[in-house]
């Protein structure tokens, strides 16, 4: 008997080369760990249950006694977890606040209110062709002052996600100002992408 020997390994080693069923060489030399599943027994179905409590009851033979659990760790390692679970519940109240803030209307939504209530009664949207010579040349240099006022309102709509007065506005400028008005078709089809999109999300 080699087992507990010196030559125990090597002489392990020959033998698994040669031995054309290793599982017969386990059991040979594992015989008293397994003898509890290699018995026969009548009921297939108690066999089947005894075998698998057998090879866990020797699966679990071969673990170390202390096993690390959850309550185990250490107090530092317990203080990262902690700290982890604070630093996810702020992220998702700043998450809530973003949400929040985003919902909000903007902070001077009054003075762009009535912005666009003088706006709509002001000559910058009534058309060129409407408007006679004298008063054209006069209020020539203030065209493009506003000009970029309304712009600039469109871009606070499209921000807003009020695409229809976004679009409405830049409609206005284009007839205002027919030397640009390629420029104004592609804001209008952006915007008219962006509204139909709008629209698909509600359904």
């Amino acid at each position: 008997e080699l087992n507990g020997s010196e030559r125990f390994e090597e002489e392990l080693a020959k033998t698994a080369v040669l031995c054309c069923d290793r599982r017969q060489l386990l059991y040979l030399i594992r015989h008293e760990q397994y003898a509890k599943f290699l018995t026969d027994t009548s009921d297939g179905e108690e066999q089947t249950v005894d075998r698998t409590e057998a090879l866990l009851d020797s699966f679990l033979s071969t673990i170390p006694g202390k096993v690390t659990t959850e309550n185990d760790l250490p107090d530092d390692h317990l203080q990262v977890a902690v700290t982890d679970y604070f630093a996810y519940l702020e992220s998702l109240g700043e998450d809530e606040e973003e949400m929040v803030t985003e919902s909000q209307p903007f902070q001077h939504q009054d003075i762009i209110d009535a912005f666009i209530e003088k706006a709509e009664t002001d000559d910058i949207f009534t058309s060129s062709e409407l408007m006679p010579r004298e008063k054209r040349r006069e209020s020539g240099n203030e065209e493009d002052a506003g000009e970029f006022l309304t712009e600039t309102l469109a871009r606070i709509y499209i921000n807003q996600h009020k695409y229809e007065q976004a679009r409405t506005i830049i409609k206005r400028l284009s007839l205002n100002f027919p030397k640009k008005s390629v420029y104004f078709a592609d804001q209008i089809r952006f915007l008219d992408l962006l509204i139909a999109n709008e629209k698909n999300k509600k359904k």
